[in-house]
């Protein structure tokens, strides 16, 4: 299936289409726009989506994604590469409808992240089958909650429901009543005794979850905690035929998980060294009738409060009945809960929900059911190859980015691989990233970033925590400029054969033609040059600088971020070499055109009146630096 590029609605000119006016809208919104077509200039509607929503309509309707191919084309009034269309490669996902409902369950108190989990966890469990339905429901207590790490806030909560809702992400959102009459009557059905609390006495969810069971209408449902990370090793793996087939082979069971992280699959066993597995209260599937079958179950009532959580209820069931339930399953699909006490650092959760989307587990997770490990741990996957090339953008046009990555890719030589950061883009950079470097995922690491943190920041999170070789030699190059011709690699490794630690230079500018002669001795002259393009440098190097020098007043370096990491591994460098002829085309962007030449002045003489660095000797085999 063929669509309009959603990547380049705002290119004006191709030679195929003229979009007589500016377009007024976000890639992620759903709009309407008129273009000319050529030859003839008749003028005709398009329909704008993202990527994402082409994916979801194509879910819905049973298909699933298998490539993603864009024809080339060329924006005429900015001399870049284009593209008119962008082609999907589709396949069926089954001849019938699926029998699972999906159910999320959240509170006020996760309004902060709560969209963006709902989405993760549905673009992530929609392949390569589909759900019967996907449903929210929502426990509208004010609180105080169980192990409470945030402030309820409901319009949020609700304004998230409904762009959720909009976008056709769920299908349903579902808010438990607080008549005291509905919540008698799901109480007398699941556990044969009547109350009003609408959570236990520990203070645990109770009444909206069982309200969500008895609202969902699939065969089977598969309920999922809204904190749970879901990771896949293989998005061709069928977890919901292997979980329901469990329930279909064993007509006593009554709950089937998913797996958690490991190196290798296990069994599904009812039993394990402690007697009756447990039900996975997190994340698990059960046959909706059959369960409604053996209702009520018995639960203890205490003070006008049942004492137990629903899944300890049936815990207490199964152990004096013929019923089971199981643990086990396949890795390739797994689940890893976020402890309330990981989520108050909103941003390292977010580097890791996107860490785990792009495929990466550390081995510290392994085994686990909770969170484990820190931001860096999870910078992933880890890079070794000899040669890295950092690539930062935020909002790049799509045209000068797809001139990188043909710049890259063309490069003679295989011993790369490249860390790319999408900081925080709002127009589809990073839905373009993984597009175009689709048949590079072993060789490029795409770092995602909910928000934006800086050009400076994320050159030094790639580097430190991404690249794990001291010897790999980093390329820093901005997602909006390229490598000229194909031997750039074949020239470094020159240089770096012969003994270099660290190079300079040199780029051809697309503004103004200049040279910038680069003074090694004096790197902290303000006319040394050593911050120029095309720079490249030993990783050991870099991580000799004191983080401290990266910052100024406690706020990593936002301008003349080159000028911060230049200087002192040029001062450090035992053996800095020049390259005079270019290698790299230069574009200034628009953000540096529009920065105060005042404001930027004073930063490099800040950086530059900081402590020098001396030599730095690395010794391979004996400690390092």
């Amino acid at each position: 299936m063929a669509v309009c590029n959603p990547f380049y609605y705002e290119v004006t000119s191709t030679e195929l289409n003229t979009r007589p006016q500016q377009v007024d809208y976000g890639y992620h919104e759903t709009f309407t726009c008129q273009k000319a077509v050529a030859p003839n200039g008749n003028v005709r509607e398009e329909v704008h989506r993202s990527l994402s929503t082409y994916r979801r309509a194509f879910t819905k309707a049973g298909l699933r994604v298998s490539a993603i191919r864009e024809l080339d084309g060329a924006d005429i009034r900015e001399l870049r590469p284009a593209s008119d269309h962008l082609v999907f490669e589709l396949r069926p996902v089954s001849a019938e409808r699926s029998s699972v409902s999906l159910l999320i369950k959240t509170c006020y108190m996760e309004w902060r992240n709560i969209e963006r989990f709902v989405r993760h966890q549905i673009g992530q469990l929609e392949e390569p089958t589909r759900f019967a339905e996907k449903v929210v429901v929502v426990d509208p207590s004010p609180g105080p909650f169980l192990r409470q790490y945030e402030e309820p806030d409901a319009e949020a909560h609700r304004n998230a429901m409904e762009r959720l809702l909009r976008d056709g992400v769920v299908d349903r959102v579902v808010y438990a009543p607080e008549d005291s009459a509905t919540i008698r009557d799901t109480y007398r059905k699941w556990f044969g005794a009547e109350a009003t609390e609408t959570h236990s006495i520990s203070g645990q969810q109770l009444f909206a979850t069982l309200y969500g069971f008895d609202a969902c209408t699939g065969d089977y449902v598969l309920q999922l905690d809204s904190d749970l990370l879901i990771h896949r090793d293989e998005t061709g793996h069928d977890y919901l035929s292997e979980l329901a087939g469990v329930l279909q082979e064993d007509p006593k069971t009554l709950f089937v998980p998913l797996s958690i992280c490991r190196s290798d699959p296990l069994p599904y066993t009812h039993q394990g060294p402690n007697g009756d597995r447990r039900v996975e209260v997190r994340g698990c599937m059960f046959d909706r009738r059959r369960l409604q079958s053996v209702l009520p179950v018995a639960n203890d009532f205490e003070g006008g409060r049942f004492a137990m959580g629903w899944h300890r209820a049936f815990d207490r069931f199964i152990s004096s009945s013929e019923f089971r339930s199981y643990r086990g399953g396949d890795p390739r699909t797994s689940f890893i809960h976020v402890p309330n006490e990981r989520k108050a650092d909103a941003d390292e959760l977010l580097d890791i929900l996107a860490a785990v989307e792009r495929g990466y587990v550390p081995e510290c997770q392994f085994g686990n059911v909770e969170l484990e490990g820190s931001a860096a741990d999870w910078a992933g996957p880890k890079r070794a190859d000899p040669f890295v090339f950092v690539i930062c953008g935020r909002n790049v046009n799509p045209g000068q980015f797809k001139r990188c990555v043909d710049s890259l890719i063309a490069q003679v030589g295989h011993d790369w691989g490249a860390v790319l950061v999408d900081d925080g883009s709002t127009n589809g950079f990073g839905d373009y990233a993984q597009v175009l470097l689709a048949d590079y995922r072993d060789r490029v690491t795409i770092v995602r970033n909910g928000t934006r943190k800086g050009l400076l920041y994320n050159t030094w999170n790639a580097i430190t925590n991404c690249c794990v070789d001291p010897q790999s030699v980093i390329i820093t190059l901005d997602a909006d400029d390229a490598l000229i011709g194909t031997g750039v690699l074949e020239r470094l490794q020159e240089e770096y054969a012969n003994g270099a630690d660290a190079t300079v230079g040199s780029m051809l500018r697309m503004d103004k033609e200049v040279v910038y002669p680069v003074d090694f001795d004096r790197p902290r002259w303000w006319r040394s040059n050593v911050w120029q393009h095309l720079r490249t440098f030993r990783k050991y190097l870099f991580d000799a600088i004191d983080i401290d020098d990266l910052k100024l007043d406690g706020h990593w370096i936002d301008i003349a971020t080159d000028w911060a990491f230049m200087v002192p591994i040029i001062e450090m460098a035992e053996n800095p070499r020049y390259i005079p002829e270019p290698l790299y085309l230069y574009e200034p962007s628009e953000r540096k055109r529009r920065s105060s030449r005042t404001f930027r002045d004073s930063v490099i003489a800040r950086i530059l009146s900081q402590t020098e660095y001396g030599r730095l000797a690395y010794r391979v085999g004996v400690g390092g630096v």
